[in-house]
């Protein structure tokens, strides 16, 4: 998920020390309905233009902009290829998640990394056994940089840093975004 070689800064704020809920304990009111899984493609091309069209990269279109809470950001056909080389995975399948994500999020975090760059966290939570989690590179110009699909506990890891934005309050919380 990182630039080979940089890693998450050690010792970032996380939900516990902001007093926020787990994402088990969300109220499924604030969660998001289903998305659609799309099916798994045959090959590592055709995953690669399956999340291209996903995001609306159609008809040698190579970038799209997509409006955030917080900022634009860039998508760009030559970042996708790195998320579904794995292909045991098929993260092609979750293009839908992801793209949701980005428009609707349950938490956005700005991650501090020990080469000086930071990243952005996007965090989808869903009425499924599905989550989301969409990582923006701002030093690369806010391009899409990676997604992935996990489950509620283990998206819990990802929610460190500084929260930027939240889509619902929580009554422990210690200070607000």
């Amino acid at each position: 998920m990182s630039v080979p070689g940089s890693r998450a800064l050690p010792e970032q704020k996380n939900w516990k020390d902001l007093g926020l809920p787990d994402i088990r304990d969300i109220d499924p009111e604030l969660l998001t309905s289903a998305i659609r899984e799309r099916p798994g493609a045959e090959s590592l091309e055709a995953a690669w233009e399956q999340v291209a069209k996903g995001f609306g990269l159609h008809d040698g279109l190579n970038s799209i902009v997509i409006e955030t809470s917080i900022c634009p950001v860039l998508v760009k056909r030559e970042h996708l290829l790195h998320i579904v080389e794995k292909r045991p995975n098929a993260r092609e399948r979750f293009t839908d998640f992801a793209q949701d994500t980005l428009k609707k999020p349950l938490e956005i975090w700005k991650i501090f990394y020990d080469d000086d760059s930071f990243r952005l966290s996007y965090i989808g939570a869903y009425n499924t056994k599905y989550q989301m989690l969409v990582v923006i590179h701002i030093d690369h110009g806010n391009v899409l940089w990676n997604f992935m699909n996990c489950d509620k506990k283990g998206l819990n890891k990802h929610r460190h840093g500084e929260l930027l934005f939240q889509r619902y309050r929580w009554p422990k919380q210690k200070g607000q975004p």
